[in-house]
């Protein structure tokens, strides 16, 4: 039996309207969230000696909730900062704060960087931990030129000795393993925040890791090394950092945070 030629056309458009809905919905599942613009250029300005100070103070009167805590010494000068935080020392709830003559433009920065620090939590002490088991140094070479200027240096390289353990900072799944040119050796970890961090230059791979394997914070991932384009360089790990929207940005902030943190163990 013929099928009509109208019914042909009917399931024809159906079957493109389907495949049309169904490519709709695949990119809308794996399309990366949405990063304001004004998130990372905030945290990653942030002095890792203010965090820490905020720490500090913080463990001291814990009083004060971090997240306020930090959102209003990073945003106003001492003079209007102290006034806010006497009043949270004396109980008064962050939304009942009286803000005297502070410009609204200032409070409404304060409230969009404390929404910031509770959102994105790599400065709440103990949330993230630090990659390296052992004593290591590091600078901020972020955007150095490699390779003659052919590339740019996207992370922070941690100088330690051979065999050093390296652990995640957060929990995830690997999503790369093995050898790569420039990393030789290498760890990518997909967090549980969005963010892929990448653990390169490594003597060893923990031979537990798989691809699609679930990591826990501080779980051991591997040791330091110099493999790849490391081999003629002191031993390190190249440790980095890439949004879901593809940018690499600079660790080295959260890096002195969570060694701060580290060392206080």
């Amino acid at each position: 039996m013929k099928v009509p030629s109208m019914m042909k056309r009917r399931l024809l458009t159906q079957l493109v309207f389907l495949i049309f809905v169904g490519i709709i919905a695949w990119q809308a599942i794996h399309r990366p969230p949405t990063i304001l613009s004004d998130v990372y250029p905030y945290l990653t300005s942030l002095s890792p000696t203010l965090v820490k100070q905020c720490i500090h103070d913080n463990q001291a009167s814990q009083t004060i909730v971090f997240e306020e805590l930090l959102a209003i010494r990073s945003t106003l000068p001492d003079g209007e900062a102290q006034p806010l935080l006497d009043q949270l020392k004396n109980s008064v709830p962050f939304s009942k704060l009286n803000w005297g003559t502070i410009p609204q433009t200032s409070k409404n920065n304060v409230l969009r960087h404390r929404e910031i620090l509770n959102k994105y939590t790599y400065y709440r002490p103990d949330q993230y931990r630090y990659p390296v088991i052992g004593t290591t140094w590091f600078g901020d070479s972020f955007g150095a030129d490699r390779e003659g200027g052919k590339r740019r240096h996207e992370g922070t390289d941690l100088f330690g000795k051979e065999g050093t353990p390296i652990v995640s900072i957060c929990g995830g799944e690997v999503e790369q393993l093995g050898w790569n040119r420039l990393g030789g050796e290498r760890v990518g970890i997909r967090g549980d925040d969005g963010n892929y961090y990448y653990y390169a230059h490594l003597q060893t791979i923990s031979t537990s890791l798989i691809k699609g394997k679930r990591v826990k914070p501080g779980e051991f991932l591997g040791t330091m090394g110099h493999t790849g384009v490391a081999l003629t360089t002191p031993d390190h790990l190249h440790f980095g950092i890439e949004l879901p929207n593809g940018q690499w940005i600079n660790p080295y902030a959260f890096l002195e945070v969570w060694k701060y943190s580290y060392d206080q163990l």
